[in-house]
């Protein structure tokens, strides 16, 4: 993307957010709030449960589903949360 249209999409961008509603700048922000937090792999207990579970992964221990399994409990969670 060159410079003129980021400088563009700047512009549109702060002319929606002025004249967006409360619902949507709260969303905005949220999702620019997380592209800015800090960097997960220099959180000492993040590198930790990695660690943990990339063990449990190597010695055989850890539990694992393939993608069927995954997919029906989705939807039996989904038919169970619309009872």
């Amino acid at each position: 993307m060159n410079a003129v249209a980021k400088t563009d999409i700047r512009k549109e961008v702060k002319k929606f957010i002025d004249f967006a509603d409360d619902k949507t700048v709260k969303m905005i922000y949220a999702m620019l709030e997380v592209e800015h937090k800090e960097d997960a792999w220099t959180d000492a207990a993040f590198v930790a449960e990695m660690d943990r579970r990339t063990k449990e992964y190597e010695t055989g221990t850890a539990k694992l589903f393939t993608l069927e399994e995954m997919e029906s409990n989705a939807r039996m969670a989904y038919k169970e949360r619309k009872k």
